[in-house]
């Protein structure tokens, strides 16, 4: 399988996907509203697989797993799964749920279970898979993804907008998180405070923080450590900068919730 490879999916691959999943009998009607939340199989530039999730806060519907007759039986609906289920991590998902026909021995294996539909949260029953694009026959499936271990390709380590000139992606457990920083030139993130330990690594360039009594220069290979509710700022001069953070507990508010349509952009400064 060396000329296979796993991407998020582009505008270009709906068509590919709609007819993956109208040959093997899956819902495909609705898919053009969820490309940018669905991750594709390639063979050679040519879609073979696809899965996707819709998120709903701490809680996603996983849809539409499916992979070309041919390729079957070689692992790759595995691997579509821990990908979706790593970058359902990124976007702040703890439990996903599913509907499934033809496909139940398979995600008992992953550790799913059956779900009375009754219990589903009400963002999953309205979805439109549950609603009219799936039998009400489909067996429901749940599994909780916190105690998973989790694998994160570069591929899907897509980085989001925080403030104007500052882009991140994070990583969380339950009691600890981690996110990385791009930071451009004159960029700041205005006073603020948060319950969360905050440690910064800067890996490129230096970033500034203000506190109380003074301005600290947080140069390459140099850390800084916020305790809980202190207030700062932080800013860039002339250079660009790359930085890590580890936090605890978890700021939830900074997990990007892509794939919902009544989400608003967080105002909350990452660093």
């Amino acid at each position: 399988m060396e000329n296979i490879s796993i991407t998020f999916a582009e505008a270009k691959d709906e068509t590919y996907i709609r007819s993956l999943l109208l040959e093997a009998d899956l819902p495909f009607e609705d898919v053009g509203n969820h490309i940018p939340n669905f991750i594709v199989v390639k063979d050679k530039g040519h879609v073979i697989g696809a899965v996707g999730i819709e998120a709903f806060g701490e809680v996603g519907l996983l849809r539409s797993l499916v992979i070309a007759p041919q390729y079957r039986g070689r692992g790759i609906a595995k691997m579509l799964y821990y990908r979706i289920a790593a970058y359902a991590n990124l976007l702040g998902i703890r439990k996903l749920y599913l509907l499934t026909t033809t496909a139940e021995a398979f995600f008992v294996k992953l550790a799913f279970v059956k779900a009375e539909r009754n219990n589903i949260p009400k963002a999953i029953r309205n979805t439109k898979e549950f609603q009219s694009l799936c039998p009400a026959s489909a067996i429901c499936m749940t599994k909780d993804i916190d105690s998973e271990v989790n694998h994160f390709p570069k591929e899907i380590l897509r980085l989001e907008t925080d403030v104007p000139g500052a882009k991140f992606w994070g990583i969380a457990l339950g009691k600890v998180m981690f996110t990385y920083f791009e930071v451009s030139p004159h960029t700041k993130f205005e006073p603020h405070k948060h319950e969360s330990e905050q440690i910064t690594f800067v890996l490129k360039g230096e970033l500034f923080f203000e506190v109380t009594d003074r301005t600290i220069c947080v140069r390459a290979g140099d850390v800084i450590a916020i305790p809980s509710n202190v207030f700062h700022a932080a800013y860039t001069k002339e250079r660009r900068v790359k930085a890590v953070d580890a936090w605890s507990p978890v700021r939830r508010e900074l997990m990007r919730k892509r794939g919902k349509t009544n989400t608003t952009p967080s105002h909350d400064c990452g660093v």
